[in-house]
């Protein structure tokens, strides 16, 4: 039965899409069999009769080569025969348009073939299967060879035609399926410019759930500071040190609103169905890198910020990537480097460099590397987009005394160092 009913549903969506073929020829003869009587007509100007000819030729041809209509049929063959054929993207080229001209046509012509068998082999069947004998109708004139036939013959031609009927449809929307990809596939053109926008998207993708691991990964860095700072401040002394756990309790609120505030921005933007209506809240730049580092500064550490008074013309994105460098470079330091940490934001020539350092305690058989899971690795991917550049890794250490006994401990510096440059990069879009 689950075979039956998936045939029937085929046939069905297919004689749907044949009728509308079917209706618009039907409605290109009708316009034709006008105009051929109105020229026969000599009452009528011929004149006006050629310039309603010429009126009516290009409203009747202009349909097979707009862009609308193509765009129409795709989503019709994609939804009655069941056809994944990609929609437009990017500028339409001619060949493309006289494909889809070709399409147009071939879904008439199939459409008006199998409307005629439906109207004329549905009735005669009807007509075949209701005698109930060869005597019982008088209907001569519709049955034709037929009207001789006995009735056992009768109804099982007349069934025959029934079928008939439903595998016209079916068989004329087997042609069209195999039509359409030919004709209304993509051209090169659109193929080149489809990969281009999924590039587009998956990069965006990329940097949303880049910037939402940054984020997170700083909030949830900063909370853990300010929360031992108030252990440590109430272990300290647990009356007097009240006023600094309260002040780390209200640093922990404010970032983790500001987490829930990024959280929501980046899933509002992954949801494509309600672009149009939601409201975005605004990208971080380099002007809330103070925000990033007052924060650091209610946990106690000794961070210290030196940013360019002006900060115009500095492209949207290239701010961007430099706010997501100062705030992965701000979270490594805080959670395995030591005071003082030190960023500063340049403007050589063309270009924003920013560079990050703090200082670093490792014992021998430790180069002084870090786990940076994907940090690091994911603001590359950032800075290759705009064209920008990365270096991080350890300054030459100075041999120290050994205070743990399982090692000589060294102090150095850890530095981080990354160049955008200043010029419109590829990907940046009005609506970031």
């Amino acid at each position: 039965m689950g075979h039956v009913r998936l045939l029937a549903e085929t046939t069905a969506r297919r004689a749907v899409f044949c009728v509308i073929g079917g209706l618009m020829f039907g409605a290109y003869v009708v316009l034709v069999t006008g105009f051929m009587q109105m020229l026969g007509d000599p009452s009528l100007p011929p004149v006006i009769i050629w310039i309603l000819v010429a009126v009516a030729a290009v409203i009747a041809l202009s349909p097979p080569v707009l862009l609308g209509v193509r765009t129409l049929e795709i989503q019709a063959v994609r939804a009655f025969l069941d056809v994944d054929v990609p929609l437009p993207v990017g500028p339409v080229s001619n060949e493309a348009r006289w494909r889809g001209a070709l399409w147009y046509t071939a879904h008439l012509l199939v459409g008006a073939a199998a409307t005629m068998v439906l109207l004329s082999a549905v009735p005669v069947g009807i007509v075949l299967i209701l005698r109930t004998s060869a005597d019982g109708l008088v209907m001569g004139q519709l049955l034709g060879i037929f009207a001789d036939v006995p009735w056992p013959f009768a109804i099982v031609i007349g069934v025959l035609m029934l079928a008939a009927a439903g595998a016209a449809y079916y068989l004329g929307g087997a042609v069209l399926r195999i039509l359409a990809p030919r004709l209304l596939g993509p051209s090169a053109a659109e193929r080149i410019a489809t990969l281009e926008l999924e590039a587009r998207t998956l990069a965006e993708r990329n940097r949303l759930a880049r910037d939402l691991h940054d984020s997170v990964g700083h909030a949830l860095t900063i909370t853990t500071l300010q929360a031992a700072a108030a252990a440590r401040a109430l272990d300290r002394d647990p009356v007097g040190g009240t006023e600094v756990a309260r002040t780390a309790l209200a640093a922990i609120e404010e970032t983790g609103r500001a987490a829930v505030a990024d959280l929501d921005r980046v899933l509002g933007l992954l949801r494509t169905e309600a672009d149009d209506a939601r409201e975005r809240a605004p990208v971080p730049t380099l002007a809330g890198a103070a925000e990033l580092v007052e924060r650091a500064r209610l946990t106690g550490r000794d961070v210290r910020l030196d940013l360019p008074q002006a900060l115009d013309g500095i492209p949207l994105v290239v701010g961007r990537e430099a706010y997501a460098v100062i705030r992965e470079g701000l979270t490594n330091a805080l959670r395995h480097g030591a005071d003082p940490v030190t960023i500063a934001v340049t403007r050589p020539g063309e270009a924003v460099r920013v560079e990050i350092t703090n200082r670093v305690m490792s014992t021998v058989p430790d180069p002084g590397d870090r786990a940076g899971g994907r940090g690091l690795a994911g603001l590359r991917e950032g800075l290759t987009l705009v064209g920008g550049t990365l270096r991080a890794g350890p300054a030459p250490k100075e041999p120290g005394p050994d205070r743990t006994g399982t090692g000589v401990v060294t102090h150095g510096t850890w530095r981080l160092v990354a160049a955008l440059p200043l010029t419109d990069p590829p990907l940046e879009h009005a609506d970031d």
